[in-house]
């Protein structure tokens, strides 16, 4: 490999080592020396190559995730605003409120109201979302936890996916992790009703046996354990967000559904590649109380 390559593996390992961080830390206070320390860079350079990384500066990627977080939790969860402000990071309620209605135009409050569905919503959410869901109750199930090595890209999941999974395959291979039983994970961390296509979230991972270490690119992390409600998902993956309006706008509320504090995820139990895209299938995994 030659010093240009190793140079951008280099960068690509801390990098996701700082994102990750972020995500996971997102009731923290997240100062520009800590993130530094923990890629390993100094401040100076730091907020370059991050702002280069992320399109956009390190603070205003923060302060969007927290947002765009807390707009999630209002509309899928049934926690206080002050719990909610405080679980994102803000320290008062004002704060929160401030920053948020300067985001989104609106207040917690009136956000939450304002994204509760109307009769003629939630059946309008099931129509559609029978067209693609097998079953519109899901199966409760107990798993066990997940290693997983991965590739996080940055866009609309529909474009953006394909490459994640082209460089987490390239070192599957590489690094012969591929089995006959090999579980191909896809956790989407940001709603696209929400977050603007070009900074959605999106890992391609894949379920590893033994230990692996990072490098470049290429992440470890773990799914929880615990309790998860299963949809199995028929037809193309563009269809994917019929099936997750019904699951959180209408399954959850219906049946006062409460989340763990833990990423869903999809398993895809067919491949793209050989599959048409009307016989794949996908299960969709909500961590549930």
């Amino acid at each position: 490999m030659n010093v240009k390559n190793n140079t951008k593996k280099f960068h690509d390992e801390r990098i996701t080592k700082v994102i990750k961080y972020i995500n996971n830390h997102l009731d923290k206070e997240l100062d520009l020396n800590e993130l530094a320390r923990v890629g390993n860079y100094s401040t100076y350079h730091f907020h370059r190559i991050m702002r280069a990384y992320l399109t956009e500066s390190l603070g205003a990627y923060i302060v969007r995730v927290r947002l765009e977080t807390a707009a999630g939790l209002l509309q899928f969860s049934s926690m206080q605003v002050a719990d909610i402000a405080l679980k994102v990071g803000y320290g008062n309620t004002s704060s929160f409120n401030k920053a948020f209605k300067k985001r989104f135009g609106i207040s917690p409050n009136e956000y939450r109201q304002d994204r509760s569905l109307s009769k003629a919503e939630s059946t309008r959410i099931k129509i559609y979302a029978m067209e693609n869901l097998k079953s519109l109750e899901p199966k409760i199930k107990e798993i066990k936890a997940k290693n997983l090595i991965y590739a996080q890209a940055l866009g609309n999941y529909n474009k953006s996916a394909g490459e994640a999974w082209e460089k987490v395959c390239d070192f599957a291979k590489k690094k012969r992790l591929f089995g006959f039983k090999t579980e191909f994970i896809g956790i989407s961390h940001d709603d696209p009703n929400v977050t603007d296509a070009d900074k959605l979230r999106y890992d391609a991972c894949l379920v590893v046996s033994k230990d692996v270490e990072p490098e470049g690119e290429i992440g470890i992390q773990q799914i929880k354990e615990g309790k998860y409600a299963i949809f199995t998902h028929k037809g193309p993956y563009d269809k994917l967000n019929d099936s997750y309006g019904y699951i959180y706008g209408k399954w959850m509320m219906d049946n006062n559904i409460q989340l763990r504090d833990t990423c869903g995820f999809e398993k895809y139990l067919n491949s793209p590649d050989k599959t048409k895209p009307e016989k794949l299938r996908t299960e969709i995994y909500v961590p549930i109380l």
